[in-house]
């Protein structure tokens, strides 16, 4: 069977294929680095680690970049939230970000989430940024107001692609929400590209002043130095969506020139759903926003919150709350259960090795590997795995040794054991 991916580009469930045989290059929006992370992006991380998990397994060689954003990233009062947090805190919004980083990559292993091949943070790669941007200025889609640079989205008329609403639509929604700077814009959705501030904890010398980049220009010049102007999935979190990758999508398109057959930053997006805390949805007004650091501190193992997290399909909403934690440490201890009764059986195992492979675990394998070719059903797999265990009786089981095989090669994607 084929791997079926839902293209958020679109909409439809496509077959997967890659631009290049057996090789894929993917991009995964990473953490803000300001704060603990909390389950809402992690799931978010969980899609981009199930997802490398089952291309690897599936025999394509995966190159992997998450971004860290350390800088740029704005509230809705156009404040730097890193250095806000900084502030707060009383240090260095550099220091804060490092600090962040480490427990991020803590939180991270504790899910086992495995490392990506690169983590370039913003602050590190302004360079590439600037260089991003006078492109941008070459293509006459920028302009200057407030002392600040920004793009103009008129050039971009496939604006709202992504998230299925016109650009008039999204500049709607957007005018009911702008700030005093923002009201400098010529048009409510153009993004910064450069805002000059000679008070910034983090800036650096461009030829449109002292300051500092954009959120949304770093992916976009990150994800083209170590990907190519062109790469196969981009993902994130469902609020990722809009506006910051209907804005990675019209800088890119911008910088690929004119015509309606230039290719895309990726040619598949995918999002994973959003997250409810107890029937209530999770934000800042509602006071539970939930970080992984506090469930693992709590004494949660991390393979159960893992598995909560991904206890229904990455693109449906989740309400997450003891009862997902109870529906997920049940099938963690079944698949751990098994592992160590027959560990200790291998040794005494005097079956062939050579011997056919238990119907079992033949059958098994097909289901499991279908349901996650059926766009990730991450859900589904685990639950023929712990199906198909819980089944077994000691005359069942077969060889030990080639049931063991058979379990750590499924968990090359459950990422439990």
């Amino acid at each position: 069977m084929t791997l079926k991916l839902k293209n958020s580009l679109g909409g439809a469930l496509e077959d997967f294929l890659s631009l290049e045989p057996r090789k894929v290059r993917m991009y995964h929006c990473g953490p803000t680095v300001n704060q603990p992370i909390h389950i809402g992006k992690f799931r978010s991380y969980l899609l981009a680690d199930v997802l490398r998990r089952h291309l690897e397994r599936s025999g394509y060689e995966v190159l992997q970049v998450m971004n860290l954003t350390d800088v740029g990233h704005l509230n809705e009062f156009e404040e730097d939230v890193v250095e806000i947090a900084a502030g707060r805190a009383g240090g260095y919004a550099w220091e804060l970000a490092e600090n962040e980083m480490r427990l991020f990559h803590a939180d991270r292993r504790a899910l086992g989430i495995r490392g990506a091949h690169e983590y370039p943070k913003a602050r590190e790669h302004v360079e590439e940024m600037i260089e991003t941007i006078r492109l941008l200025e070459e293509a006459g889609a920028t302009y200057v107001e407030g002392g600040n640079l920004y793009l103009d989205i008129t050039r971009y008329e496939k604006m709202g692609c992504l998230c299925g609403s016109t650009i008039e639509e999204l500049a709607e929604l957007q005018d009911g929400s702008k700030t005093t700077e923002g009201a400098q814009k010529r048009n409510p959705l153009d993004i910064d590209l450069w805002r000059t501030d000679a008070l910034h904890q983090m800036r650096w010398e461009s030829p449109w002043g002292s300051g500092f980049p954009g959120w949304h220009v770093e992916c976009v010049a990150m994800s083209r130095k170590y990907l190519g102007e062109h790469f196969d999935i981009h993902t994130g979190a469902d609020d990722n969506l809009n506006p910051h990758h209907e804005f990675e999508m019209a800088q890119a398109a911008v910088l690929a020139g004119e015509g309606d057959d230039r290719e895309p930053l990726a040619h598949y997006w995918l999002h994973s759903g959003s997250v409810s805390v107890e029937g209530q949805a999770m934000s800042k007004s509602n006071g539970n926003i939930v970080p992984v650091r506090e469930l693992l501190e709590s004494g949660i193992r991390g393979r159960v919150v893992r598995v909560a997290l991904l206890s229904e399909h990455y693109r449906d909403n989740l309400d997450f709350g003891e009862a997902a934690l109870d529906k997920a440490s049940e099938a963690v201890n079944v698949i751990l259960g098994f592992r160590d009764h027959l560990s200790g059986q291998v040794s005494d195992d005097t079956s062939d090795p050579g011997a056919p492979v238990a119907g079992w675990i033949t059958d098994t394998d097909t289901s499991f590997t279908a349901a996650l070719d059926e766009d990730l059903d991450y859900w589904k797999a685990i639950s023929i795995v712990v199906k198909a265990l819980s089944s077994l009786e000691a005359d069942t089981v077969g060889s030990p040794a080639q049931a063991l095989d058979a379990l750590g090669d499924w968990d090359r994607v459950l990422g439990i054991l």
